[in-house]
């Protein structure tokens, strides 16, 4: 919660072997988060012997990204991100780990700048695969969006414009300000975005585009959890409560008149649907679960082997179903490590700790060759090449479905 943030953690399990290496940017909604917090701890995948963990810290919110004319050039959370990947690039040997083996990994806000490395060419150049958990679809701000939000950051603030007060502020106060500006969002904010990356010299405005010419044909795990936005709403008793008509104006607003048939389609689809899990569906699937496959679906094209998957494994906690980071203690397992978290209350730990034990296997597979497979475990085909779109399921049965995309609606219908 400061700028004290140029720090990285390594877990490794030798000092002398050559391991690939798995560089964790973590999420947190540009705003929150932090590379030293016990949930991502590296242990238990160093402990495999397989690979070496490292886990990244990078300033966040204003802190990170405020863009204002004369007193910041903005983006400062990129900078940490590329100076941390070359010092890794440069020193991970001394760690036992393998400089030319190093797979960019990370969840969320994470994800997305993993997407933002891989698009940069001074990085991409550094990196030989990627892993993006619940990657979402955010365009960087342009310099003139992000100069007007520091404006209005300085009015909610009460300070001159030209924000040289922002120089001196308290770091407590920043924050304070900035969670006033994230509950000015409404009720039905789908997922909180504070001050983020903008597009300069270095950083696309289409980060996507430049992926493909920049990291093509590398080889990318991406995928979601079937019900992403469930973590931000099912706190929400508004939201949990919604009426059919408030649910009903939302898909009207996405869809048109053809809002009115899919909102029943999200009805029928599940057993005792209802107003909150069609908003659910409907956010979950614009937010994370549709760009992911539009991306695998060109990261294919491109000519890299992706490996697209849906988290489906259920929270006991009510109405989170598969949430955004519900995912997170089965990729590390680490689920002691998850201390006051609501969202593993009750959990079958033995059922949660063989499905961790199967993804973490596929996922030390790819980091090591680029595939996930082993012929020990269900075949988990490439996105998008010659067996069609196939996805793996990870929840009580894993296994590969097919993704169907509707040609009238370009949009991915079947879960």
């Amino acid at each position: 919660m400061s700028e004290d943030a140029f720090r990285l953690n390594i877990f490794t399990p030798t000092l002398s072997g050559e391991l690939p290496v798995i560089f964790w940017i973590h999420g947190g909604g540009f705003l929150t988060g932090g590379g030293s917090l016990q949930c991502y701890f590296g242990d238990q995948l160093a402990r495999s012997g397989r690979a070496v963990v490292v886990t990244v810290n990078y300033r966040l919110g204003l802190l990170g990204n405020l863009f204002m004319k004369g007193i910041s050039a903005g983006n400062l959370a990129v900078r940490d991100l590329e100076m941390a990947l070359k010092w890794v690039k440069s020193n991970i040997s001394n760690f036992g780990g393998d400089p030319k083996s190093i797979v960019l990994a990370g969840q969320s806000a994470g994800a997305w700048f993993t997407q933002l490395l891989s698009a940069m060419k001074p990085t991409s150049e550094l990196v030989k695969g990627g892993i993006m958990l619940s990657y979402p679809a955010i365009a960087p701000m342009t310099p003139e969006v992000a100069q007007t939000m520091a404006e209005q950051f300085c009015e909610m603030a009460g300070v001159e414009s030209s924000g040289e007060a922002l120089r001196t502020m308290p770091v407590e106060r920043i924050l304070e300000l900035q969670t006033s500006m994230l509950r000015a969002q409404g009720a039905f904010a789908e997922v909180p975005v504070g001050f983020r990356t903008v597009c300069d010299d270095e950083v696309p405005a289409n980060p996507a585009d430049q992926v493909r010419k920049n990291f093509a044909p590398k080889p990318l795990m991406i995928g979601w959890t079937r019900e992403e936005t469930g973590s931000f709403f099912a706190s929400n008793p508004s939201i949990v409560g919604a009426t059919e008509e408030e649910a009903l104006k939302k898909y009207v607003e996405e869809y048109g008149e053809k809002g009115k048939l899919f909102y029943r389609r999200a009805l029928m689809r599940r057993v005792n649907g209802r107003p909150y899990t069609a908003l659910v569906d409907l956010s979950s699937d614009k937010l994370f679960r549709l760009p992911a496959i539009k991306f695998a679906t060109e990261m294919a094209l491109a000519g890299s082997n992706v490996f697209a998957y849906q988290f489906d494994f259920q929270s006991p906690q009510a109405d989170v179903g598969a949430g955004h980071c519900f995912e997170l203690p089965f990729v590390f397992g680490n689920f002691e490590d998850w201390v006051a978290a609501p969202m593993l209350d009750g959990i079958d730990l033995a059922a949660a700790r063989s499905l961790s034990a199967s993804i973490q296997d596929y996922l030390l597979n790819f980091v090591e060759s680029g595939d996930p497979n082993r012929p020990h475990a269900p075949y988990w085909p490439a996105y998008g090449r010659w067996q069609g779109r196939r996805t793996m399921r990870f929840g009580d049965v894993v296994e590969t479905v097919d993704t169907i995309v509707s040609d009238t609606e370009g949009r991915a219908i079947d879960r």
